[in-house]
């Protein structure tokens, strides 16, 4: 039903939000319910106007991206993505500035190493995504995330079925990166260790992530167009390159809270799945 979506006579990465698709068709529900909910939340705090709308699109967007990365991130887990929508709109009560534009870079690159929708990235998709990587490093100073998009575009170009120039955005992507670094005389000195609850928290659904990571075995969802079972090297790359784009920004968890909140619904969906095969005895 999507082979012959227009979308795809545009881009390869972009994935045709479907209402024949149940869970498709709750999201559609949902990101409206959830704009509501944040211009109501922005009414309540006294704004008007611009203010308001831009708290409606955010929250809009929020359900969206933690929905559709968390989707990539497990694919074989519907329910899981629902779980990581909810934490994202509970955590992004308490940030000012959600980072938005991260979180969709991160998609973008996650789709082009884990082939989701069954077809190889177009180039003009690095292009777009290697042009959004450059506006993450430097809208939100974290030059980092260049040598995160590098990743991906090396695994796209090693990994099964692999795509040779990809290589060229990848060492753009870190060209970036060192020129970022060397522009504004810093270094990997800005990292440093978690100094609150909620930053070692996150970082303890990192790590749980990371073993999932490590010990997934096979895959079960298919791409969107071919119908043939994803690659599980290419699905654990994408999941590899989710964790280090919220990685390289853990010190500074507000620009990565999306990312984060994708992580932990993932990570609280496979301890019930878990609980449900082993429960207790009693």
């Amino acid at each position: 039903m999507l082979a012959n979506h227009r979308i795809y006579q545009y881009t390869s990465i972009g994935r045709p939000l479907a209402p024949a698709y149940s869970t498709n068709k709750a999201v559609l529900i949902l990101m409206p319910l959830a704009a509501i909910l944040g211009a109501a939340i922005s009414w309540m705090q006294g704004e008007t106007g611009i203010l308001l709308l831009q708290q409606a699109v955010t929250f809009l967007l929020v359900v969206f991206a933690s929905w559709a990365l968390a989707r990539e991130l497990d694919p074989d887990h519907d329910v899981a993505a629902f779980i990581s929508m909810s934490v994202a709109v509970l955590v992004v009560l308490f940030v000012e500035s959600p980072g938005i534009l991260v979180v969709f870079t991160t998609l973008g690159l996650v789709r082009i190493v884990n082939r989701s929708t069954g077809l190889v990235a177009r180039k003009t998709d690095s292009v777009i995504v290697m042009l959004l990587t450059i506006g993450v490093i430097y809208a939100t100073q974290s030059p980092l995330f260049g040598a995160v998009a590098a990743l991906a575009f090396i695994l796209d170009g090693t990994l099964n079925k692999p795509l040779r120039h990809q290589w060229i955005f990848a060492l753009v992507c870190l060209g970036g990166t060192v020129v970022y670094m060397v522009d504004h005389d810093t270094g990997l000195s800005r990292l440093t260790v978690p100094d609150s609850l909620l930053e070692w928290l996150a970082l303890l659904f990192l790590l749980i992530f990371a073993l999932n990571t490590l010990l997934m075995k096979k895959v079960r969802s298919k791409g969107d167009i071919n119908g043939s079972v994803l690659d599980v090297g290419r699905v654990r790359g994408g999941m590899a390159v989710g964790l280090f784009s919220a990685l390289q920004s853990i010190d500074r968890p507000d620009e990565v809270v999306i990312i984060i909140a994708s992580i932990a619904g993932i990570c609280i969906g496979m301890a019930f799945r878990k609980g449900f095969k082993s429960p207790a005895a009693g």
